[in-house]
């Protein structure tokens, strides 16, 4: 069942195919200004709502002043009555600074009043007309008259009566017209009072409107922001796609010129020369026009077994896509090798040969033959030396084990004599003869020691030890038990001793070695000892600390020579081998080992092992 466009699909495929018809230049532009338009219709939404609540705030500020204004003019008239009424009681001038103030300040409350009402734009409740203000004004005006005519009364009769019937009815008409005004503002403040809900009500209208439009404004530019990204994907999509093939062509176009370097030559329908290019032409010495129309064997040098002088002879031994070498010949009568690759694309039954000179080729091809035949060569003495090597250390070896076996029997034997003499003397030798023998006994010892470090150092490099996974922890455990370390004396491990795929063996040496010199030459018997451990990436740097006498910094370097002691060996028996031993098979297995210590301050012995 065939489906059906979707109208939307359709529209969206028009669309895209104008859009791509525009020019570049358009489309940057459409794409620029879809976010200013958005920009520019946000930013008249916040104007107007800006305005209009502005507008409306000052109708609310305004109603608001109407209000207290009104309640001002009415407490200066209440004011005013009383400061009379208690001058017209006692006589005392103090009670008419209320009146006095009242009539200096009433023209300004009545002119902000005005100001006020100017300012209401919006059409006033029903039955509240504007002539309110100037019937107020007009109370006011009539109060203050009658006010003023009991002060001008009190002042001329100075014994008159706030009792007296003429004083009483200017009193009571001052009270009915204070009344009378008191209502009025009661009637104006109720019409401020709905004035003010109104205008209330329509900022809350419009905070809602604003809410919207700004809402609607930020849609707007979000979907504009939108579409803008998506029509410059689309351009940017186009110009990498353009980009891509203008890249390709120029390296198309790089790969065409490259290949100028060599002869190029265009054979037509007749396998006739029909181009022969500036290469071919320096490469054979002749000009275009006097090969042009020729075979291409014009070109190369007769075979040596050509009896027939048949033409054409050299297409027929050329395979499409196949390089085949032959021997040009230029037009001065020279030969040199060439190598010819003829294409396998035809067009309008023509073909390309290209020539290249082979000459520097095969001179470095000889070469590189004679360098072969040197380095096989080579190779050959390499392995017979490497032979002669194995056979030599297998009897370095052999030696060294003969030697050290043959030295160690008289040894022993001299030990033994040694101690039947002291039994066999028992009682009859002086303390000085006794010592001697303990002494020649020490010597033989150390003579013992120092063969079997010099045949331990002698191995180290030539005995194979297999790879195996090693775990740090347990072999520094295993160490530590067969040292047999004071009971006082403390060997920290740090927790995050790793485990590593490395040779078992030389690597128990070199703690073993490290940890043992520590307990041995430390000067106390409660010593401590950290071994510690950093991840230098491709290798592991242990270190062996302790807390003894240290080295000082002049021998750092002696510690590290075969048979080199710190101290007399009749002082602390010592072969001076153990270090020797150490460097040697840290180096042999792709590490360094150093030394950082002061004289007093205990030493730190430093080792690096390839993961």
């Amino acid at each position: 069942m065939k489906r059906r466009n979707h109208p939307l699909r359709l529209l969206n495929d028009q669309f895209l195919s104008g859009w791509s018809n525009l020019p570049v230049s358009y489309r940057g532009a459409a794409v620029a200004a879809i976010p200013a338009a958005c920009l520019a219709i946000t930013l008249w939404a916040w104007v107007w709502s800006r305005d209009m609540l502005g507008q409306v705030r000052r109708q609310i500020e305004a109603t608001r002043d109407v209000i207290s204004l009104t309640d001002k003019v009415l407490i200066e008239l209440l004011s005013a009555e009383t400061g009379v009424r208690g001058y017209g009681a006692t006589r005392n001038k103090e009670y008419l600074a209320p009146y006095r103030h009242a009539d200096a300040s009433f023209d300004s409350i009545l002119n902000q009043l005005e100001t006020s009402y100017a300012f209401e734009t919006v059409p006033q409740p029903e039955g509240v007309p504007l002539e309110g203000l100037e019937k107020l004004e007009s109370l006011v005006n009539r109060s203050m008259g009658l006010l003023d005519n009991i002060v001008q009364m009190l002042e001329r009769q100075p014994n008159l009566r706030l009792s007296e019937p003429q004083m009483v009815i200017l009193l009571d008409e001052g009270r009915t017209t204070v009344d009378q005004a008191r209502s009025l503002v009661d009637d104006v403040q109720k019409a401020e009072q709905g004035r003010l809900k109104q205008y209330t009500e329509t900022r809350a209208k419009l905070l809602r409107l604003t809410s919207g439009v700004i809402g609607l404004t930020a849609g707007m530019s979000l979907m504009g922001s939108v579409a803008a990204v998506y029509l410059f994907r689309q351009l940017d999509r186009e110009l990498r796609s353009r980009e891509r093939m203008l890249q390709e062509s120029k390296l198309l176009l790089q790969a065409i010129v490259g290949n100028v370097v060599d002869g190029v030559v265009t054979l037509d329908h007749r396998d006739e020369i029909e181009i022969f290019n500036a290469a071919a032409e320096t490469l054979f010495g002749y000009r275009a026009d006097e090969v042009e129309g020729k075979p291409l064997d014009v070109l190369l040098a007769p075979p040596a077994n050509d009896v027939t002088g048949s033409e054409n002879n050299a297409l027929s031994m050329i395979q499409p896509g196949q390089p085949w070498q032959a021997v040009g010949q230029r037009q001065d009568g020279s030969r040199f090798p060439v190598e010819i690759s003829l294409s396998e694309i035809q067009f309008e039954a023509r073909r390309i040969a290209i020539v290249r000179d082979i000459t520097q080729f095969l001179e470095t091809e000889a070469k590189l033959k004679a360098r072969a035949d040197e380095l096989n060569r080579l190779t050959q003495d390499l392995a017979e030396t490497n032979e002669m090597l194995e056979d030599r250390n297998r009897e370095l070896e052999q030696f060294a084990y003969v030697a050290s076996h043959d030295l160690k029997a008289p040894l022993r034997a001299i030990a033994n004599l040694s101690e039947w003499i002291e039994e066999d003397l028992s009682g009859q030798l002086p303390e000085e003869n006794q010592q001697q023998l303990h002494l020649l006994r020490g010597r033989v010892h150390r003579m013992e020691a120092l063969i079997n470090g010099l045949l331990e150092y002698s191995r180290v490099g030539r005995m194979e030890s297999p790879i195996e996974r090693v775990s740090v922890p347990i072999l520094l455990d295993e160490v530590i038990d067969s040292i047999d370390p004071p009971t006082k004396f403390k060997v920290i491990i740090d927790p995050h001793m790793p485990a590593l795929i490395t040779k078992r063996l030389p690597l128990r040496q070199v703690f073993a070695n490290l940890i043992g010199n520590a307990v041995k030459h430390h000067d106390r018997e409660d010593g401590q000892v950290r071994i510690g451990v950093t991840d230098l990436g491709d290798r592991y740097e242990f270190s062996v600390a302790d807390d003894g006498p240290g080295i000082a910094p002049e021998y750092h370097r002696k510690i590290f020579m075969i048979f080199q002691t710190l101290h007399a060996r009749d002082v602390k028996e010592n072969t001076g081998v153990g270090l020797s031993i150490v460097k040697r098979i840290v180096e042999t297995e792709g590490g360094t080992i150093r030394l950082d210590s002061q004289e007093g301050e205990g030493a730190t012995f430093y080792f690096t092992w390839q993961k």
